[in-house]
């Protein structure tokens, strides 16, 4: 008696649908570096140990390999410049990145005095981050044409406008939101066509590998390291 003939593999899929993803680098960030549903000082900087983060992974996570296909990941930030530690860290992160195929757009931080609202009502220096809300909502809709859905990782519901505009414009374009572990983002999961959550589980099994080998025309010329202390 003969085999049975041999299962064939599921036919390609054409025309799979482009996914592009938009990250706020910040928003992320933060939700990493504090857990502020933790009860305990411990549980508030739980996630910090997954900053090492590898967001291409991250984000290819909540994607449908059958029928979608991540076109590029998109990541908004800025440089810390005032503090040399900070910067040298994020840096390193940003470079890491960008060896893993990631887009990264940056804004600035800008120097402004605040008032101590204690007794002492003393001025002091703080830094306020711009151009990144605007920066990913001109991104969304100038990158139109490279994708067909997009996924937006943020829990800043600024970003609201951007996306009912956007709907407006190309209405056949999906919209998935993806806020960052530990946050919610209700307004923009009404505005979206579906939403995601991320987990504990999906940091942890996302993470860069340390060293990162740098290499250029065939030679290593150095590594990428995981910060310490961060």
């Amino acid at each position: 008696m003969s085999s049975p003939p041999a299962a064939q593999p599921n036919p390609p899929v054409q025309n799979k649908i482009r996914v592009l993803a938009f990250i706020d680098g910040f928003n992320l960030y933060h939700a990493l570096d504090e857990y502020t549903r933790g009860a305990t000082p411990e549980e508030k900087v739980k996630y910090k140990k997954y900053k090492w983060l590898c967001l291409t992974s991250l984000v290819k996570v909540f994607i449908r390999p059958v029928t979608e296909e991540l076109v590029g990941v998109e990541y908004f930030t800025t440089y810390p410049s005032w503090n040399a530690g900070k910067l040298a860290r994020h840096r390193t992160f940003v470079s890491a990145q960008i060896k893993v195929g990631v887009h990264v757009t940056f804004g600035e931080f800008k120097e402004k005095m605040l008032r101590c609202r204690a007794d002492c009502m003393a001025e002091y220096k703080a830094y306020e981050e711009k151009q990144t809300d605007i920066n990913i909502a001109t991104s969304m809709i100038d990158f139109a044409g490279r994708y067909d859905k997009l996924i937006l990782l943020t829990a800043d519901s600024d970003q609201v406008p951007a996306l009912k505009l956007l709907k407006k414009l190309h209405p056949a374009k999906r919209l998935a939101s993806l806020p960052p572990i530990g946050r919610e983002a209700k307004e923009l999961a009404q505005v979206c066509h579906e939403s995601f959550k991320m987990t504990e589980a999906h940091l942890a099994a996302c993470q860069l590998p340390t060293p990162i080998p740098l290499i250029q025309n065939g030679v290593q010329y150095g590594v990428l390291e995981k910060p310490l202390g961060w």
